[in-house]
């Protein structure tokens, strides 16, 4: 099987007056040993081994993202106004030797396909409808990009389906060629037929991940982050008795959440990306919290007042195996990056 062999990150400098993007590629084999037997093994509901939290001046340094291979500047709609782009995966699934496409599409509905290589290929695609908070699925040979959030009137197209009204938070693709959605505030998940392009109510729960799923045939599970207790976790759970039809009456069951939190550092977002067969880059964004400081030359007569220094990307190699009936995550290597403060983030 291909493994996946760049990791995405789109810079966005949302504070400027005239805001730019920036697509980063980081090369995945640098987050893995050569040899699985060089990792670190811990069951998958772990605290310890693999999911102890480390120093995190014991992360390698990996400095600076990597120069980004294309630049993007949104359409200007006025004076100190300027549109948005938004980027989703065309992920590869096929055994050759193709990669991932990333696709960018702005506010007007222009969009373009980005390819891995170093200058790199870029195809203008059909026009689209915008959406404002994107995401994507590939179903065999099709992408799927849907909004996680309810889509403005009047915004329609040949090949637009009709959603469920309130937010996505979840999805996943399940029994081969259907998408499933949940929306965590009504506590519900629809189910999409690619083949009918039909929806249909799957259940009165929801999905037990934030954001994509990934389904991993060897094991049978669905992987990604958990959004229950810090939101951090990196999880697993069985889709696989999904019903060709009808409804299923009980929520999916979480089999394990891997605990990997750096002490002292505050965890904005996470990430769990798939690379091929059990692989996952975990990518989480860490806010580094300054030491305390006063605003007198008196510490007694002022409140402490804790600074915010800068944003780091802790980027970490799992691979998932069994072992019995017990799942473990086996941790390679990780690397911490510098980020902007000032600037929003995205993974692909």
């Amino acid at each position: 099987m291909s493994f996946r062999r760049f990791l995405y990150l789109v810079a966005n400098d949302g504070c400027a007056v005239h805001r730019g993007y920036s697509l980063h590629r980081i090369d995945t084999s640098r987050f893995f040993f050569r040899w699985s037997t060089e990792g670190i093994r811990a069951p998958l509901d772990s605290s310890g081994g693999a999911g102890a939290a480390a120093d995190p001046s014991a992360v390698e340094d990996g400095g600076r993202l990597p120069d980004p291979v294309i630049n993007l500047c949104p359409p200007h709609l006025g004076p100190h106004r300027d549109g948005w782009i938004s980027f989703v995966l065309f992920k590869n699934e096929g055994n050759d030797e193709g990669h991932d496409k990333v696709v960018a599409m702005d506010n007007t509905g222009s969009s373009l396909m980005c390819g891995p290589d170093v200058p790199p290929t870029v195809r203008y695609m059909p026009s689209l409808c915008y959406k404002f908070a994107p995401f994507s699925l590939t179903v065999g040979d099709s992408l799927y990009v849907m909004d996680a959030l309810p889509k403005p009137p009047n915004c329609r197209g040949q090949h637009n389906f009709e959603l469920p009204s309130p937010r996505i938070d979840s999805y996943a693709v399940v029994a081969g060629a259907s998408i499933a959605v949940s929306n965590n505030a009504s506590a519900q998940t629809f189910l999409f037929d690619t083949a009918n392009r039909t929806w249909s109510k799957a259940g009165g729960w929801v999905l037990p991940f934030a954001r994509l799923a990934e389904y991993l045939p060897q094991h049978r599970l669905w992987f990604g982050v958990s959004p229950i207790e810090d939101g951090y976790r990196f999880c697993a759970t069985n889709l696989v008795a999904w019903p060709d039809s009808g409804e299923m009456t009980r929520p999916p069951v979480v089999h394990g959440l891997w605990r990997e939190p750096p002490p002292k550092w505050r965890p904005a977002e996470c990430y769990a990306v798939h690379l091929g067969s059990s692989r996952f880059c975990i990518v989480r964004f860490f806010v580094i919290v300054g030491d305390p400081v006063h605003g007198c030359p008196d510490p007694g007569c002022c409140p402490r007042i804790q600074v915010e220094e800068e944003l780091q990307a802790v980027v970490t190699g799992v691979e998932v195996e069994s072992c019995g009936d017990e799942l473990r995550v086996v941790k390679h290597k990780s690397e911490r990056y510098k980020l902007e403060l000032d600037h929003e983030y995205q993974v692909l």
